[in-house]
């Protein structure tokens, strides 16, 4: 009679995305570095009836910026038949659209909320590049979506984020 083996269980990790209140938390890279020590210059900024905040928005669109114009051109052109995403697009995007943006900032500037330190992103759950490649390609494009290595280009400036 052979012994039981025992079934290895798995620990499950939960990902727990970034709030506010992890701003300190934050390490960036070198070329990001001035933009933290900003952020914390306002933060703490004291001065008699004044009060700072910082606005850290996710990616603009909306009304004509530049990011998503090229796969919007190519979706609209159907060239490429499949519109590219990278490595396996489960990377998460937080986007806001410059008309919400606008709105929060004049609320913020309205309610004078506790927290100086506030997220404006879309209320999108898990907008990932897949999700929002997929979405322009079938909004104006063939619906076809495809995998792309991460271009030679971006690898010299973060080799960690090639697929294997």
């Amino acid at each position: 009679m052979e012994p039981e083996k025992k079934e290895k269980i798995r620990k499950k990790y939960r990902h727990l995305p970034w709030t506010e209140l992890d701003y300190q938390k934050r390490d960036p890279i070198e070329e990001y570095k001035i933009i933290k020590e900003i952020e914390n210059e306002v933060l703490n900024f004291k001065k008699e009836n004044v009060k700072t905040y910082v606005v850290s928005a996710g990616i603009l669109y909306g009304k004509g910026e530049a990011i998503f114009n090229s796969h919007i051109k190519k979706a609209w052109l159907q060239n490429p038949i499949r519109l590219p995403y990278v490595g396996d697009g489960n990377n998460l995007l937080p986007t806001i659209h410059v008309t919400d943006l606008a709105r929060m900032v004049k609320k913020i500037f309205e309610a004078k909320p506790e927290r100086q330190y506030i997220f404006a992103i879309d209320n999108n759950q898990k907008p990932t590049q897949k999700k929002i490649v997929s979405a322009i390609s079938n909004g104006i494009g063939t619906g076809l979506v495809e995998s792309i290595d991460i271009p030679e280009s971006f690898k010299k400036s973060h080799p960690s984020l090639t697929p294997i």
